[in-house]
């Protein structure tokens, strides 16, 4: 499920999320490009640089949006790139995943845990990035609410992820804690989010 303010979007449904987000639909789809894998890159580089910076008394602290801990929200940003590269392997992103997040981050014991298989997590999304064939990408994938592909899921997925960097930078900043080499402006230019921060 994905909220953005007091709107909630059950599973991948296209045309909900399209507008949430202020997508803009094209007859031409935009491709997941050598741009789109640097972009998504250094955001998740910085999602893992800011979830170091999380003091460990704030690993459970819940964000504002839902009963949701830090921990498990900063699990749950680095582990949905890899979500997609599953379904483009598998052809199914059915959303399954969603239900496990609480579970798997438990197996973490502290956010620099978390930090640790988020650097794992970009490392195959790098490699991705450069071995991925146009092929694989094209290829049909069964998604929540009908056909889609491995472009439209990074497009998603990049969004996503910078939505929630911003998130993640709000709240150090609610602990008094400045991120560190914070992104600036045009790092996120571009790049479809919710007008609203939560």
């Amino acid at each position: 499920m994905t909220v953005v303010g007091n709107t909630a979007v059950t599973g991948f449904d296209r045309r909900e999320l399209t507008r949430v987000f202020n997508l803009e639909q094209k007859k031409d789809k935009p491709l997941a490009d050598t741009r789109l894998f640097e972009r998504l890159d250094k955001i998740m580089g910085a999602v893992i640089r800011a979830t170091r910076q999380v003091p460990a008394e704030y690993t459970n602290w819940t964000t504002p949006d839902r009963a949701r801990p830090l921990k498990v929200f900063c699990y749950h940003i680095l582990v949905d790139p890899i979500h997609v590269l599953d379904a483009i392997a598998g052809g199914k992103y059915d959303g399954g995943f969603k239900l496990t997040y609480n579970e798997k981050a438990a197996l973490f014991d502290t956010l620099e845990d978390v930090a640790r298989f988020g650097e794992q997590c970009r490392d195959r999304v790098r490699r991705a990035g450069i071995d991925l064939e146009r092929a694989e990408l094209d290829r049909e994938i069964d998604g929540y609410a009908g056909k889609t592909d491995g472009h439209e899921l990074f497009h998603l997925v990049l969004s996503h992820t910078a939505h929630h960097l911003r998130q993640l930078y709000d709240m150090l900043g609610r602990i008094g804690v400045k991120p560190a080499e914070l992104l600036a402006a045009e790092d996120f230019r571009g790049i479809p989010m919710p007008e609203s921060l939560w």
